[in-house]
């Protein structure tokens, strides 16, 4: 008995060394595995500085020969633009003008869309809620998918004649663009502000209305000077966003190098025809007149970039301003419950009297809240209006030109519908499958693998920031110059997607680190205690859990390359025809032929027919963002899954079995209540009650701020 339990723990003991031995190989193996996948990440993500390295060091490789013969701040601030020849006497390459021309489009694009963005974003997240809240922001997402270049062709058609009956000379003018990238620009600008009014602190919003203020005072006083900070940030990411837009501007700005025009007062002024730094590359790189023109649009490339680095420079230093904001608060907090404070004591008298008189019903209080309450609800009507308008528009003029006959061939090309279609898809395709490995590389390593205060991670972040807010132009330059001309790639699909690559990597990027940042650390924390390697975790646990934000982004990117044109315009060719030799075709997509057509005339016939392809890019774009929203339905496990019998029983039951004689009968009570509330608010009676108790209030008022001094200086 002995020598057999012996016999058995020799065995155990072998089997233990066997199983120690297999774990230090597997431990080692998985380590050497952490080291390689890090390694590799690591130099995937270095790509992205090298991106930018190279970005920056072609602009200005290609700048250097204009500026060894005019100085920097000549073309600045010198007016005019007229290139010329190589050698031509007569030719001036000053940007004066222009820039000034793109900054009052700017303003006058802002006194637009700040207001609209501001209003629309707090009704949105403190008066609405549930369905009508989803609603209306996949309303204002709608807006986002539209491609620029549809935005133009509408402008041409609707909104240029519009101001024509106002006294404009053209349809083309400053006026016309202003108000059409106002628009472009609000999607951005409103999502960044839902996201920075949804970040405040509920406790501020209930300590102001406990404190007796009324809604729309704590929405506007405490709630919008609580997110300021980064709804000024929104802003400026919009500024990004009208400075860079290039083919809309193209076709409704007027294109006139003369500048704004002084001479025919305000009329004149606002429906000048003026032409825009992005534009003026867009119009002239691939027609430009030598070496010497060429450069020169580099140069304004170079002016555009800086533009950037300023505006994120300047994002930046207001989020540190609201950092260092928030320590003041702090600190003031620390004062306020000091000793010092705690000797004054309110006299409770007083204080009665101040909060009985101040929560009276007061006229003031509710003109007040009803003029703020009507100018959130009208911005936001006016944004859904518009987009209802843009939408209605090319459907409506859509169906009316649909002709079978331009899917086969467009009058005076090679081929129709069907091929710009096709060479749209190459093109997602052959962009999707570079842009996905690199941006998760990068995205892996920003979440999981850079540390907090590292400065690597911190240039990555700051270069992806200033890729994300360049003009899409400056990429179609660089693509131009690099893929085609210095590599010797032809226009193609090919060299296409290796500019939309780039496009839509800063994008992607931001989206997929989001997604892994959501996996919950609990899932990490436990799958660590299981004993598995860092790169494990990534590919077995993060990965799978983050799936529904990927495809999510992935989607939207495909939306994004269909709605680009700047970049395809001048690296895939103009002239519509079948993708033959496949990647290495040339040709144009549906947005390049949109904006073909819009820009060769405003005949009734080549209307049609981009108001036709415009319908396809939008049922596509449309499509692909109710797409997104599906997916990630589907990979959500807390939503609801209903069938399409049951959405059906619904929608009947919502319709023909509601209570509307219910309804109308609410609808009367609480309209004669609300109306017997303005009559006694506006009566005699309370108007002197009203006046007295202000002059209680404010005498009480001077008591305290004097019994509070007189405290002070004895202290």
């Amino acid at each position: 008995m002995t020598l057999k339990l012996k016999t058995l723990s020799k065995d155990s003991k072998k089997s233990m060394k066997e199983k120690i031995k297999t774990m230090k190989r597997y431990k080692s193996k998985s380590k050497k595995i952490d080291i390689a996948s890090k390694n590799l990440i690591i130099f995937m993500t270095t790509i992205v500085i090298f991106i930018l390295a190279i970005l920056v060091s072609f602009i200005l490789y290609k700048s250097v020969n204009f500026f060894k013969d005019f100085s920097f701040f000549k073309f600045i601030f010198s007016g005019d633009w007229a290139p010329g020849k190589d050698g031509a006497s007569d030719a001036s390459y000053g940007i004066g003008r222009i820039i000034l021309s793109t900054l009052m489009m700017l303003l006058i694009s802002l006194l637009f869309a700040i207001p609209l963005t501001i209003f629309s974003s707090l009704f949105i997240c403190e008066y609405l809620s549930g369905r009508l809240k989803k609603f209306v922001i996949l309303f204002i997402q709608l807006l986002a998918g539209i491609p620029s270049v549809v935005f133009g062709l509408f402008a041409i058609d609707q909104i240029g004649p519009m101001f024509i009956r106002m006294g404009a000379p053209t349809g083309a003018n400053m006026m016309t663009a202003s108000l059409t990238l106002s628009f472009m620009a609000l999607p951005t600008m409103i999502a960044l502000s839902i996201n920075a009014i949804e970040a405040v602190p509920v406790g501020h919003k209930y300590a102001s209305l406990a404190l007796g203020m009324t809604k729309e005072r704590t929405t506007f006083s405490v709630i919008l000077v609580s997110a300021t900070p980064k709804i000024i940030t929104a802003i400026i990411t919009g500024i990004a966003r009208i400075i860079g837009e290039t083919m809309a501007v193209i076709l409704i700005a007027g294109n006139s190098a003369k500048g704004l025009n002084v001479d025919d007062g305000i009329t004149g002024f606002l429906f000048s025809s003026i032409k825009t730094l992005a534009g003026t590359i867009g119009l002239e790189m691939l027609e430009n007149n030598g070496l010497t023109h060429e450069s020169s649009l580099y140069a304004i490339g170079l002016v555009l970039f800086i533009v950037v680095i300023l505006i994120n420079f300047l994002i930046i230093a207001i989020g540190n301003i609201g950092n260092r904001k928030r320590n003041k608060h702090k600190k003031n907090k620390k004062f306020a419950s000091s000793d010092y404070n705690k000797n004054y004591s309110y006299d409770p008298h007083k204080l009665d009297v101040l909060v009985k008189t101040n929560t009276e019903s007061r006229l003031s209080k509710k003109v007040h809240s009803t003029i703020l309450r009507g100018f959130m609800i009208t911005s936001t009507a006016i944004i859904i209006g518009f987009i209802s308008w843009i939408l209605i528009t090319v459907v409506a003029k859509g169906l009316v030109n649909f002709d079978s006959k331009a899917f086969v061939e467009i009058s005076g090309q090679r081929s129709g519908i069907f091929a710009l279609l096709l060479t749209t898809i190459l093109l997602i395709v052959s962009t999707i499958i570079f842009a996905i490995p690199l941006s998760m590389f990068i995205a892996i390593y920003l979440a999981e693998y850079a540390h907090k205060d590292s400065k690597f991670a911190s240039t990555i972040r700051f270069c992806i920031n200033v890729l994300a807010s360049t003009p899409s132009i400056v990429f179609g330059v660089f693509g131009l110059s690099l893929f085609v001309t210095a590599m010797g790639l032809p226009m193609s699909i090919f060299a296409a997607s290796l500019t939309m690559t780039i496009v839509i990597m800063p994008m992607m990027i931001t989206s997929f680190e989001d997604s892994i940042t959501s996996v919950p650390t609990l899932y990490k924390e436990a799958a660590y205690g299981l004993g598995m390697s860092k790169t494990g975790v990534v590919i077995k646990v993060i990965l799978p859990n983050a799936l529904k934000g990927f495809m999510t982004t992935i989607i939207l990117s495909v939306s994004r390359i269909i709605g680009e044109s700047a970049p395809v315009y001048l690296t895939l060719g103009t002239a519509v025809r079948m993708p033959t030799d496949g990647f290495f075709s040339s040709g144009a997509t549906l947005t390049t032929e949109i904006y073909m057509l819009a820009s060769e005339g405003s005949s009734a016939e080549l209307l049609g027919v981009a108001y036709q392809i415009a319908f396809v890019t939008i049922i596509l774009v449309l499509g692909l963002i109710f797409l997104s929203r599906y997916i990630s339905n589907k990979l959500d496990p807390l939503f609801e899954k209903v069938t399409f019998k049951q959405k059906i029983i619904r929608i009947y039951s919502s319709i023909f079995k509601f209570n509307y004689r219910k309804w109308f009968a609410k609808l009367y009570k609480n309209i004669r209540r609300r109306f017997k509330k303005l009559i006694r608010a506006l009566s005699f009676k309370t108007i002197k009650i009203n006046y007295k108790n202000r002059k209680i209030r404010k005498k009480v008022i001077k008591d305290i701020i004097k019994d509070a001094k007189k405290n002070s200086i004895s202290n």
